[in-house]
């Protein structure tokens, strides 16, 4: 049940009260899992319906590469960065390969026949992620498996999913993850997610895309509590650019909640930390779940250790402390359209506001002054505040702005800073 309130946003020196909505918290508190759908279609909830910014790393060859030991070395390191989820495969890339401890996940590969040892090694890992808080969201079929799968048909495809279901129905942290969906068919799909859901009906089902940046992210017929989409690889600059602009827009093309992953960045550009920073807001700022972070450590190769803390994901915890300030789970793109007065502005800034147009947030990819038409917002005056998303750093910006065109400049002008700005009503 969701009740109406009044809900006070203070952020450094700016209050800005608006009427809003606030999940009802009467439920008994039973932890923060399984997760939920947000009342609004849009977000993902915690148990006591409080939304739950999902912030996702990809994990893939986790059960194949790491010992356990490692792999809590890789959680721990992730939570102390402010990720809350994480991704593996259950499958090894290959139907020749195993886990980590040398076994395979089926007898003869045949699915009806999963070896109990192999599934063993990922109930302790699930575990050890639920001490921790983590979700972990759990590919359970693949492409590469195809050939293995399809023969087998829809009644083993269904027992599959009980087995996986009912094996791990213990653990409320798991999001099932049923399909690369371009690649398998909608019928595999559904069998799975039927087996699934007859064992596990509390655990979300998600489906996962590997989808072009020129297709709607809603294209499958596949029916699933959370899309995950992987962009294709991007090579150059260009490309990159139509990926981050699609991305930008993407919600107004969205039912349903969803994650956006980073993809792969051209590599004359250097600085990739600063385009993890920039589709990290711009996905929240589309309206996603959270962000889902692709990084270099992905397959756990041997610099793994040294990588997972100079990635990009450097920067998340900066990103969830920002976000926590503000009522994000409230606010949608382009209700102030307007706002940017210049064209190119208009194109490369993400605007998020609330539905009263009282407050909106900008993401500044290039550091530099910005023209406002604050007529776009409602209000008489304004106040301003900017946060820093290389640094965490905050700053109280202008106050009794007018309701006309003003020009507000980052308070520390450095090349090439990416900035957040905070505009609100200050009556």
């Amino acid at each position: 049940m969701i009740k109406k309130c009044l809900y006070i946003v203070l952020i450094a020196t700016i209050s800005f009260t608006t009427l809003s909505a606030s999940p009802n918290n009467d439920i008994a508190d039973g932890g923060i899992f399984p997760l939920k759908v947000h009342s609004n279609g849009k977000h993902i909830t915690d148990n006591n319906g409080k939304p739950f910014l999902m912030v996702a790393d990809v994990a893939w060859q986790m059960l194949r590469k790491l010992s356990y030991t490692d792999a809590v070395h890789y959680m721990d390191q992730r939570k102390a960065q402010s990720f809350n989820t994480f991704l593996i495969q259950l499958l090894p890339p290959l139907p020749t390969q195993r886990n980590f401890n040398k076994i395979a996940p089926f007898s003869q590969n045949k699915i009806s026949q999963p070896n109990k040892a192999y599934f063993d090694y990922l109930d302790k890992i699930i575990g050890a992620a639920k001490e921790r808080g983590l979700a972990v969201g759990v590919v359970v079929s693949r492409k590469s498996w195809n050939a293995v799968f399809d023969p087998q048909g829809a009644e083993a495809w269904k027992a599959y999913g009980e087995f996986v279901g009912k094996r791990y129905a213990h653990h409320p942290n798991i999001i099932w993850i049923v399909s690369e969906e371009e690649y398998q068919s909608a019928a595999q799909f559904k069998f799975i997610a039927e087996g699934l859901q007859n064992t596990t009906p509390n655990n979300l089902i998600a489906s996962l895309s590997t989808c072009s940046p020129t297709l709607s992210i809603d294209s499958s017929p596949n029916k699933s509590d959370l899309k995950i989409v992987i962009p294709d690889s991007t090579v150059t600059v260009s490309e990159y650019a139509n990926l981050a602009n699609w991305q930008k827009n993407s919600a107004e093309l969205s039912i349903k909640p969803f994650l956006i992953a980073n993809s792969e960045f051209p590599k004359e550009i250097k600085d990739q930390s600063e385009l993890i920073r920039s589709q990290a807001y711009q996905s929240v700022m589309s309206s996603a779940a959270g962000f889902c972070h692709m990084s270099t450590i992905k397959n756990f190769n041997p610099t793994w250790k040294v990588n997972i803390t100079r990635d990009g994901a450097e920067y998340i915890d900066h990103f969830v402390k920002i976000l926590k300030g503000i009522p994000w789970e409230y606010m949608y793109p382009n209700q102030s359209p307007d706002l940017l007065v210049d064209t190119t502005d208009q194109k490369e800034i993400g605007i998020f506001s609330l539905s009263n147009n009282r407050l909106s947030i900008l993401y500044i990819p290039v550091s530099k002054s910005v023209k406002l038409n604050l007529n776009k917002l409602r209000g008489n005056e304004f106040r301003t505040v900017w946060y820093s998303p290389r640094t965490g750093r905050r700053w109280a910006g202008e106050s009794s702005l007018p309701a006309r065109e003003v020009v507000v400049s980052p308070p520390d002008p450095k090349a090439g800073w990416d900035w957040i700005l905070l505009v609100g009503a200050q009556d």
